[in-house]
């Protein structure tokens, strides 16, 4: 048997972006009813602000869907909170990593306790980004 292709195997992004729910520039637009001829541009807009987060896949700007509170058409607060304490070496990809994994003060994913557990969520992620200290 011929040795399997290692450029046959998925990436690290590419198998944590499939499990992650994402839309697209146009469907988060109508999520927020926001009505524009441009979606991207809106949508790149809050991303500059800080408002939301944005991923790449395939060259497309999509967004994870559980930043999304869908009954109310609008981001929940505590994205823009966590937003505003990352540290710049913790990418839109890590952070959706550390906000899908299973936490031990959620038992669940931190983004499954959006609107809920807010203020835990963000005390969590101040501990998640605090350096390590070694004395």
């Amino acid at each position: 048997m011929p040795p399997r292709n290692p450029m046959d195997k998925p990436s690290v992004e590419d198998r944590l972006l499939a499990n992650i729910d994402l839309i697209d520039a146009s469907q988060a637009c109508a999520l927020l009813r926001i009505e524009t001829d441009n979606p991207e541009s809106a949508v790149q807009a809050m991303a500059r602000k800080g408002a939301i987060i944005t991923l790449t896949q395939k060259g497309r700007t999509m967004m994870p869907l559980f930043q999304f509170d869908t009954a109310n058409g609008r981001i929940f607060d505590v994205v823009g909170a966590i937003l505003k304490l990352r540290p710049v070496h913790i990418s839109n990809l890590r952070l959706c990593y550390w906000l899908n994994r299973v936490h031990v003060d959620f038992g669940c994913a931190p983004a499954q306790r959006f609107g809920h557990d807010d203020l835990a969520i963000v005390a969590a992620f101040r501990r998640y980004i605090e350096p390590a200290r070694h004395g």
